[in-house]
């Protein structure tokens, strides 16, 4: 399994109405898509809790031939090349995804946090203490949560999708995004 997001910086008076109706019209394009376990849209607000105005979808994939279908094909990546230009995607390899309560059509936001594993250390010796209470500890607005490593950089990346609205953000590492819509993918 794969998890990967790409950011869209927008400028700071940017109407992000403009993002709200793009999805609207075409998130349910990736429902069902081969491949995916779910994407979720995500965007953040300046002044509404964010320094900045961005949409930054995340994805996770159950497997390799999924991503490549979306990264190379229609509907796919294409669209965002074609609208924003062509973002990098930063990727890591899922460690495990923790179940929650909550459905997925009923996420409000999505927290991304990061750290780096400690140095020294063999992944396996340090992994299980970081990731074993998040996911299988969910609360009661979880959906899911994602624990996932960056292997190039060694950084540990913690995802939860929430029931609850997205909260100010402010004073804290983490950052915090408004989901628009989560397309589930075949097994929903």
């Amino acid at each position: 399994m794969y998890a990967m997001q790409y950011a869209v910086p927008l400028p700071a008076d940017y109407d992000m109405q403009i993002i709200r109706d793009r999805v609207t019209r075409t998130g349910h394009l990736l429902d069902g898509f081969a491949g995916l376990n779910f994407k979720a849209y995500l965007v953040r607000e300046k002044g509404k809790g964010s320094p900045v105005n961005e949409y930054a979808p995340f994805y996770v994939w159950d497997d390799i031939d999924g991503m490549r279908a979306f990264c190379w094909g229609e509907p796919g990546y294409s669209a965002i090349v074609r609208d924003f230009g062509r973002r990098p995607i930063q990727d890591w390899t899922v460690v495990g995804i923790g179940p929650g309560p909550g459905n997925l059509d009923r996420a409000r936001s999505m927290t991304i946090s990061t750290q780096p594993l400690p140095a020294g250390l063999a992944p396996a010796q340090v992994i299980e203490d970081l990731t074993g209470v998040f996911l299988h500890s969910p609360g009661p607005s979880t959906v899911r949560r994602v624990a996932a490593v960056d292997v190039t950089t060694w950084t540990l990346l913690r995802a939860e999708l929430s029931t609850d609205r997205p909260t100010s953000g402010e004073g804290t590492e983490a950052v915090e995004y408004e989901v628009l819509h989560v397309s589930p993918g075949p097994r929903g």
